[in-house]
């Protein structure tokens, strides 16, 4: 029985409150200064520009040897944006590297690849990039496929050649995903800096 008159008036009240006159001031309430629109304000939504049929580019980046890269590139006929991604790995942009086994440069050139291709100062940036490139096209020339061509770089030809496929070295296994890695990142439009950089996604530490 006080049940019962518990529930009749609980719904007495909720009853008073659903009939009864609200405040006018209610009804225009700013609900912005606490953090926004409550229902969105449609009226404050940016329209995208109509473009009609114009192409969508990617902003220009402004990588070292930009134009010495894009020159090279050029001449050997591939990607300026491969070449990009290759130089980033094997140098980080840095035309005084050299590795522990002798390659030096940009491109990181062996001495005897970089006398067979022509270059004569392997620290010169702009005959550096033109030996590398020349390199990278005569290897995507024979495989015909950039991941075996990219192997080759890095291995030598003749190993890929007699395999038939990416040599199974740890180095380079992850030489040939991070190069591709750092292309696709480039040709998204991302502004990497570093090898590292390229499988993180952006405004990842």
């Amino acid at each position: 029985m006080v049940r019962r008159h518990l529930d009749v008036l609980g719904l007495a009240a909720v009853s008073a409150l659903m009939f009864a006159p609200w405040p006018v001031g209610a009804q225009t309430a700013d609900w912005r200064a606490a953090g926004g629109d409550l229902f969105g304000d449609h009226t404050l939504i940016e329209r995208p520009a109509d473009h009609g049929n114009e192409a969508v580019r990617l902003p220009e980046l402004d990588p070292p040897f930009r134009e010495a890269m894009r020159q090279a590139a050029a001449r050997h006929n591939i990607d300026p944006k491969l070449l990009q991604a290759l130089v980033l790995t094997e140098s980080g942009f840095r035309p005084d590297a050299v590795s522990p086994a002798g390659a030096a440069g940009l491109t990181q050139l062996m001495p005897g690849t970089a006398h067979d291709l022509g270059v004569a100062d392997r620290f010169d940036p702009t005959d550096n990039l033109l030996g590398g490139a020349n390199y990278l096209a005569q290897q995507l020339t024979q495989f015909q496929d950039l991941r075996l061509a990219l192997a080759a770089y890095n291995s030598g030809p003749a190993r890929v050649a007699r395999l038939g496929r990416v040599p199974r070295i740890p180095e380079t296994e992850q030489y040939v995903a991070t190069v591709i890695e750092c292309f696709l990142a480039l040709t998204a439009g991302r502004d990497v800096r570093s090898s590292r950089a390229c499988s993180r996604p952006e405004g990842r530490p």
